[in-house]
């Protein structure tokens, strides 16, 4: 069950109670209702205590998703990423709360994922490195949810390339997850990763590995009668056969 902190904060201000005073009614340590009150888990006998003193119900702490809504807003952002429109994405993550964002796994994966996206636009690529690597420690032990790593190893290369790093490993390791997941994974997302594989063979001069990754993206077009990043691969198919002209 996903805590709303935010009812317990308003309802404890309401109240005119300190954490201090909370906990001396509740008998709850201070320290476990702060923690509360970040959004961290907490044992449920004390959430049940914190309830009880500020006359909150389940109903009241508890933040509820319909499939529905985690569906639509999932594929809202995966529509604003294939359209590169990312000027949209603050504004869809606005449309929750963090506590809801929050509330199961796949949507957490998601708001860290794309609030990386936001840093790496603003070049902040610390920040946008500690979100994807954040979203990566919730996909493990999560074989349900493991075809997201091609995305978020993909993002993670992105990164790590305009911070003037290597991020060749993390576009092979999309490549390893995406062969693994071709069924659940969109033939796009493996075009996108292929183009980014060239990219990086073409960078360390390894063309006859930027040739064979071309070859790759264009059996998938034509298997799924697309023309979609055409020009930019056989672009840079090009420019690995001109080489060292």
């Amino acid at each position: 069950m996903q805590i709303n902190n935010s009812a317990i904060i308003s309802r404890r201000i309401e109240y005119g109670m300190s954490q201090k005073s909370l906990a001396l009614k509740t008998r709850v340590p201070s320290s476990t209702i702060s923690r509360l009150e970040k959004g961290e888990n907490v044992g449920f006998i004390y959430v049940v205590k914190i309830m009880t003193a500020l006359d909150l119900t389940i109903e009241d702490i508890t933040i509820k998703l319909t499939p529905a809504v985690d569906i639509k807003i999932v594929k809202e952002l995966d529509r604003i990423r294939d359209q590169s429109a990312l000027h949209l994405i603050e504004g869809v993550l606005n449309k929750l709360t963090v506590q809801e964002w929050r509330s199961n796994k796949k949507l957490s994966i998601y708001y860290d994922w794309h609030k990386a996206i936001i840093f790496k636009q603003e070049e902040k690529y610390e920040d946008a490195l500690k979100c994807l690597d954040k979203a990566l420690t919730l996909i493990e032990n999560k074989s349900s949810l493991e075809y997201l790593k091609a995305d978020l190893y993909m993002a993670k290369g992105n990164v790590l390339y305009c911070s003037k790093s290597i991020g060749q490993e993390y576009y092979v390791m999309a490549g390893q997850i995406y062969s693994n997941n071709i069924d659940k994974i969109h033939y796009r997302t493996g075009v996108k990763l292929y183009a980014n594989v060239m990219w990086g063979y073409y960078q360390t001069k390894e063309f006859d590995k930027v040739l064979a990754y071309a070859l790759r993206a264009k059996c998938l077009l034509k298997k799924n009668e697309s023309t979609f990043l055409l020009d930019k691969i056989e672009e840079i198919e090009m420019k690995a056969k001109k080489w060292p002209e």
